[in-house]
């Protein structure tokens, strides 16, 4: 195919994590395509993307940085003097203006539904997948995200990981950056971005593991949580932001941009976090992990996080450093059983992870060079749509 441009559309539900993952998508898109390739995105809403990008404005057409984004709005009043693009990704099931997917019928070539990133062993055979249209010259296929070589893995953007190693390079310099308080200190550093959790058993271990600890608090409902047991605790406030309770210094942190977070999860020694984009850049730090998964229904999320554990144990299984493995994945598991937000206490073992933190360390190092190395979502996306 001869890729000439490119309709991203996008949907915003769940804050910042439909978004995040498009951002992300279409940043790496256009330092690949350069201005070889128009691309835009058109979004249900702007207020989240303009936390998550500075530069953007609440108006209903405008371009950052090379890459066009529009409105749901402007898309339908403009929508007859507009050419829908020769290739169209329809991010996350989301709906698209029908006027404009009449038109694209006639006019564009490709659809490729991105699903959500799942686990899940049925992913492999939808991955790639027609679904009839009934249209002559547009076809729409499914393009499944996933952790195994037969999916369409996650996304492995170049921008990234050059972040990542300018980090490692230079970490005083964003100590100084993030941390000016802590530089010359030995920290055990920690982010936490989560749904509702009770993290007193998270602090109770801490308390006790001989380490100078501090915990970078992002997200209102991380924050929110850590406020509930503040109270009850002899805990001594610095300022509005950042609290000392014995041996673990609490910082609450401000909303950070996209680049700013990623700095962030590479300087310190590990991450809590939440959401599909939050928790393949922590995958790709090479630092060890919780992932606190979207809570669904039914239980349904469950699904999710074992499909997830599943890949991986299958992928390290023969790394020899099977206790590691068991409690890490337990760890997983235990962390996102729940049927509700609430702050009631689970069955975690914070002790045990961090106990087996060293070969957790290199089980995450490992996995982190087989996603790059074989789950690489944009090279799999650009080869589909370039043999197309």
């Amino acid at each position: 195919m001869n890729l000439k441009s490119l309709d991203i559309f996008c949907e915003i539900i769940d804050n910042y994590g439909d978004i995040g993952v498009v951002y992300r998508l279409a940043k790496e898109l256009k330092f690949i395509y350069k201005d070889k390739v128009e691309i835009r995105v058109i979004l249900n809403k702007l207020e989240e993307f303009m936390e998550l990008n500075k530069k953007a404005k609440n108006i209903g057409c405008q371009e950052i940085d090379g890459i066009i984004y529009l409105t749901n709005e402007y898309l339908a009043k403009n929508i007859c003097t507009f050419s829908p693009a020769n290739v169209i990704i329809e991010a996350f099931g989301c709906s698209i203006l029908e006027e404009y997917l009449e038109k694209a019928k006639d006019e564009s070539e490709l659809l490729i539904n991105l699903e959500y990133l799942s686990g899940e062993d049925w992913v492999e055979g939808i991955h790639l997948m027609e679904s009839p249209l009934g249209a002559k010259k547009l076809k729409k296929y499914f393009f499944m995200p996933g952790f195994t070589e037969k999916t369409g893995g996650v996304i492995v953007d170049s921008l990234f990981i050059d972040r990542k190693k300018i980090v490692l390079k230079n970490k005083e310099v964003y100590m100084k950056k993030y941390l000016p308080e802590l530089c010359g200190k030995n920290y055990f550093l920690g982010t936490i971005f989560s749904y509702e959790k009770n993290f007193l058993p998270l602090l109770d271990v801490l308390l006790n593991n001989k380490k100078e600890n501090c915990l970078l608090v992002l997200g209102e409902k991380s924050q929110g949580s850590i406020k509930e047991i503040l109270g009850n605790k002899n805990i001594e406030k610095i300022d509005e932001t950042c609290y000392k309770y014995e041996n673990i210094l609490l910082k609450f942190m401000p909303f950070l941009k996209q680049e700013e977070y990623e700095e962030l999860i590479n300087l310190v020694d590990y991450n809590f976090v939440r959401g599909e984009d939050s928790f393949v850049r922590a995958l790709l730090t090479g630092k060890p992990f919780i992932w606190h998964i979207y809570l669904q229904d039914e239980m349904a999320h469950m699904d999710k996080i074992d499909g997830f554990i599943n890949q991986y144990r299958k992928t390290l299984n023969n790394s020899g450093l099977s206790k590691a493995l068991d409690i890490h994945t337990e760890l997983l598991r235990d962390y996102n059983l729940r049927n509700s937000n609430s702050l009631e206490l689970g069955k975690e073992r914070f002790e045990n992870f961090f106990n087996e933190f060293d070969n957790i360390s290199k089980l995450s190092q490992n996995y982190s060079e087989y996603i790059e190395l074989k789950c690489n979502l944009i090279d799999k996306l650009n080869k589909f749509i370039l043999k197309y």
